[in-house]
């Protein structure tokens, strides 16, 4: 498991002494990509749809999803 998790740069084995290459955040951030890609064929909308099926947002919950499109939408020229 550690010579594939090496292999896929997250860890580094040197002289018997293993570190990290990526933080915590990185890592999360990598898996939540691949499982969107691999689960909803990289749809974001398609994975919120299923996420918050059946569920109610909050008014802060609402206005920080608005925040982070907004934060991250492409500009148009």
């Amino acid at each position: 498991v550690l010579k594939k998790l090496c292999e896929k740069g997250i860890f580094q084995n040197e002289n018997a002494v293993v570190s990290s290459l990526i933080t915590r955040d990185e890592y999360y951030a990598r898996q939540s990509i691949r499982f969107v890609e691999d689960t909803f064929g990289g749809s974001l909308p398609k994975f919120l749809t299923a996420f918050i099926s059946g569920r109610r947002l909050s008014k802060h919950q609402a206005e920080e999803l608005k925040r982070l499109i907004d934060e991250h939408k492409e500009v148009q020229q």
